[in-house]
């Protein structure tokens, strides 16, 4: 992991190819097998709304009983009632005025709960935190039209996957993580249609309107 301290540290140019030199090195931390696994098992539970396995992966990644909520939002920069909806684009930030004043309502309320989850997680997350937010930035200014959390899942779940195989390299160990990218790959698949066909719907329910 490479955490990048800011902007005006990279020189994007272009001779035969696109080029991406960076310029100032940043803090590098190298993330144990144990947190890579734990972290993107995080991040599949939250693309997912699985609540057990969201408070399972915070308790372990150092949040605790209490604040694993309040952990899930930090790495989301979304509300509880946000995280756990069944829908593909339920983590998706808009940046409206409503969107902000919603996360500064939140974090004005609950300075002293962040205080102490700052405290008790380990410096690796503090870090993954930080790199969250700065690719959270770049993603909304470019104004990416790629689902970004469902590149998240399909990657967390083929990162926890080859945790397990190199874990365990026997057959039945590579068939069963094989098997839980084609679960997550079909989940994925059936969030995007249902949030195809709600999105038909709407156009049709404005146009007879």
């Amino acid at each position: 992991m490479h955490q990048l301290g800011g902007i005006g540290k990279v020189l994007a140019g272009s001779r035969k190819r696109p080029q991406l030199v960076l310029l100032d090195h940043g803090l590098y931390k190298e993330l144990s097998p144990t947190l890579r696994n734990d972290y993107a098992a995080l991040w599949k539970a939250l693309v997912f709304a699985d609540v057990n396995a969201i408070k399972r992966q915070s308790i372990k990644l150092g949040a605790g009983e209490d604040l694993y909520v309040l952990f899930a939002g930090v790495v989301t920069m979304r509300p509880w009632k946000k995280i756990i909806q069944q829908d593909i684009n339920h983590l998706k930030i808009d940046g409206t005025e409503e969107d902000k004043s919603e996360i500064q309502m939140y974090a004005s309320q609950l300075v002293s709960e962040i205080s102490l989850l700052l405290q008790r997680l380990p410096r690796e997350i503090l870090l993954l935190l930080k790199t969250n937010d700065c690719l959270r930035a770049v993603d909304y200014s470019l104004g990416s039209s790629v689902n970004t959390f469902v590149i998240i899942a399909r990657e967390s779940s083929r990162t926890v996957a080859e945790l397990k195989i190199s874990r365990d390299g026997g057959i039945l160990s590579r068939m069963c993580a094989r098997l839980d990218i084609l679960k997550t790959e079909v989940r994925v698949c059936i969030l995007q249609f249902i949030d195809w066909v709600s999105y038909i719907y709407r156009r049709l329910h404005s146009i007879n309107m």
